[in-house]
């Protein structure tokens, strides 16, 4: 079996620690625990702690990165909308920060794969740093 046609590396972020105290943690299909320090352990307690979710999910695709980085790059673009129903003037950081905390976007891997095709990777990325109001009229 050559390289690009063994098991894919499926990581997955799980929310562990207290609702009030949240951490998030990174584990693989065979339920290893990232060490933060590029090894992995079957061990829940020596796992790398995130207190952001986004901060786990960008490890995430930087350790998938690693087997694909040298492979051609493609890069597509598809919009993300969000239409803001609030009575009262809400300050674009405020929105970007509230969309930084509270979405996800999450790619199917375990069901899907990396991939479109065997040994892809496709990463996704929402920038919410490029978020600016537009005129159009009715929502979605």
């Amino acid at each position: 079996m050559n390289e690009r046609e063994r098991r894919p590396m499926i990581l997955s972020v799980h929310q562990i620690g207290s609702p009030e105290f949240q951490r998030y943690a990174i584990s693989d299909q065979s339920l290893r625990w990232y060490d933060g320090d590029g090894g992995w352990t079957e061990d829940q307690s020596r796992a790398a702690l995130f207190a952001i979710s986004n901060d786990a999910c960008v490890e995430v695709q930087r350790l998938l990165l690693m087997n694909h980085v040298l492979l051609p790059l493609k890069r597509y673009r598809a919009p993300v909308y969000l239409d803001l129903y609030c009575e009262e003037d809400v300050p674009e950081i405020e929105i970007k920060r509230w969309l930084h905390r509270a979405a996800k976007l999450l790619i199917n891997s375990p069901t899907h794969g990396n991939g479109p095709v065997s040994g892809s990777l496709g990463l996704t990325t929402i920038r919410w740093s490029e978020l600016e109001e537009i005129t159009e009229e009715g929502g979605v």
